[in-house]
């Protein structure tokens, strides 16, 4: 999130299915080669061995060649499909077998407050600089514990709505279109939405502009405000829903076959859709602002080879190397200046960003009080 946009609450659905070395770790039995890193080994070369375990675009033969290149180092990477198992797998003991991790920017604080993590050495790297402004906003808050930075961002994506050109025009970009549909535009039972709680519910906070609710560590919304939220969900699902869609490949068959034009959708997805020539698609950035998902890479107080660890994380948002990842993973850099290194075509698609677009970006946080989040949901979908 794979379209690396199914990001859900913290949680994550597939982006890669894990390797043996994962199912080993996870059984206890952990091979040789696997804990190179931490415990100081290396190739048979005497060229030192980081391990990471990260998604599955990290892994691509071009992305890991880029970084062994650059940094004199060999890595071994294990593909994972969600940041909660990175998180429960260091808890458990696998922070000695990793000497990085990619999670999502909202289980950085989690790896900090276990005590798993080093701090980031900002200072020291030399592609930190470079990155959005956003982002070193977000470094600074959310991927910090007690003033100290623990995570470095590497890149990102964002929550809006795919609409079909041809059937909708251009219009003012607003939640409020999967919820009143668009002026002279009948999209009555034409839109879809996530089949998630958190996706739809935030996207319902944001159309009825509580954007307090986004303030602090939480998602929080008031009884009242949850009450308007179930409201307004059940409304839409009377007048405008098509459908609730799973997630990517419900999306993209659902649009294509013309059963929606309008459908809640991660930027991923739509550039996934560009890339095999749908240009017909296009996506919204709503003015509310739109939850949005980033990675960022940490450090294990365990690893043998922090310096090093550390000059892999920078690699990652090398003009160059970040610009072989967004090729291969189809989402921008949080390093403006791989745009230089890509194409006319591809700085389109995952390129540099407007920094003004990355002004309403809400990053993906911890829900409070979601079983309440949950029963209402379950109310909606049974109304």
């Amino acid at each position: 999130m794979s379209s690396r946009d199914d990001t859900v609450n913290g949680d994550d659905t597939a982006r890669g299915t894990f390797d043996r070395r994962s199912f080993l770790a996870a059984t206890g039995t952990v091979a040789t080669s696997a804990i190179a890193g931490c415990v100081g080994g290396g190739g048979g070369s005497g060229t030192p061995t980081i391990n990471i375990i990260t998604w599955e675009h990290y892994a691509r033969d071009d992305v890991q060649a880029a970084v062994e290149s650059a940094v004199d180092v060999n890595l071994e990477i294990t593909k994972s499909t969600s940041s909660a198992d990175m998180f429960s797998g260091w808890q458990s003991g696998q922070d000695e077998q990793y000497d990085i991790a990619v999670p999502n920017n909202n289980y950085v604080p989690r790896f900090a407050e276990a005590g798993l993590v080093e701090p980031a050495p900002l200072d020291d790297l030399t592609n930190y600089p470079d990155i959005y402004e956003k982002f070193k906003d977000f470094t600074d808050g959310q991927l910090a514990v007690d003033g100290t930075s623990y995570g470095v961002p590497i890149r990102f994506g964002f929550y809006g709505y795919g609409y079909d050109s041809r059937d909708v025009p251009d219009h003012e970009e607003s939640w409020s279109v999967l919820f009143e549909g668009v002026d002279g535009v009948d999209l009555q039972g034409k839109v879809a939405l996530y089949d998630n709680h958190f996706k739809a519910m935030t996207a319902a906070a944001l159309h009825l502009g509580f954007h307090d609710a986004f303030e602090g560590d939480r998602v929080t919304l008031s009884q009242s405000q949850l009450e308007d939220v179930k409201a307004a969900l059940i409304d839409q699902k009377k007048s405008y829903l098509s459908s609730y869609i799973a997630g990517d490949a419900s999306f993209v068959k659902g649009i294509k076959k013309g059963d929606f034009h309008v459908g809640h959708s991660g930027r991923m997805n739509l550039t996934n859709m560009w890339v095999d020539g749908n240009d017909w698609v296009k996506m919204a950035t709503p003015k509310e602002g739109s939850m949005s998902w980033f990675e960022a890479a940490v450090v294990s107080k365990q690893s043998e080879h922090p310096d090093l660890a550390w000059e892999v994380v920078d690699e990652y948002i090398a003009p160059k190397t970040g610009a072989t990842l967004a090729r291969e993973g189809h989402a921008p850099s949080v390093n403006p200046k791989t745009s230089a290194n890509l194409s006319e075509r591809r700085n389109e698609l995952y390129g540099s960003i407007d920094p003004s677009r990355l002004d309403g970006m809400i990053p993906f946080k911890a829900v409070e009080n979601e079983d309440a989040w949950r029963s209402a949901w379950e109310e909606i979908k049974t109304a």
